[in-house]
């Protein structure tokens, strides 16, 4: 089965649609489509096997995660995707630059940390890593 949705999950509702456009505008010529969820209860909802935007858990190819949300901590999420058993990468999107929140996020399973608006460098590095996963 193909996989060709990401799953962005932030609930500032500037960010998410800021990264969003850029994500899309990165990925689009792949055919990879970015569904953003506005909250952490969204994605637990998928998690447990509803529809949300017409897209279920098995379409989706990778979750982008933000860590800092007002409903569900991007932590939580993490551990809801470990006990579930999902095997859907994760990337964890963050405007924090902290080691040890980086470090925490991967002992979670996260597969990688990205700075949201840090250089160029980290978005060619995030387009990197959002096409190497999509395509395994």
């Amino acid at each position: 089965m193909v996989k060709n949705y990401i799953l962005y999950i932030e609930d500032e509702e500037f960010q998410a649609k800021i990264f969003g456009k850029i994500i899309n505008d990165e990925i689009a010529e792949f055919g990879y489509k970015l569904i953003a969820l506005k909250s952490g209860n969204d994605a637990i909802k998928i998690f447990s096997g509803e529809k949300i935007e017409g897209v279920v858990i098995e379409d989706i190819g990778m979750i982008l995660l933000d860590l800092a949300m007002h409903d569900v901590s991007g932590f939580h999420i993490l551990e809801e995707i470990t006990k579930r058993k999902i095997k859907i990468p994760v990337a964890i999107l963050s405007a924090k630059e902290d080691e040890e929140i980086k470090e925490q996020s991967k002992k979670l399973g996260a597969a990688d940390y990205f700075i949201k608006g840090k250089d160029i460098e980290e978005l060619e590095r995030l387009r990197r890593f959002i096409i190497t996963t999509m395509r395994k």
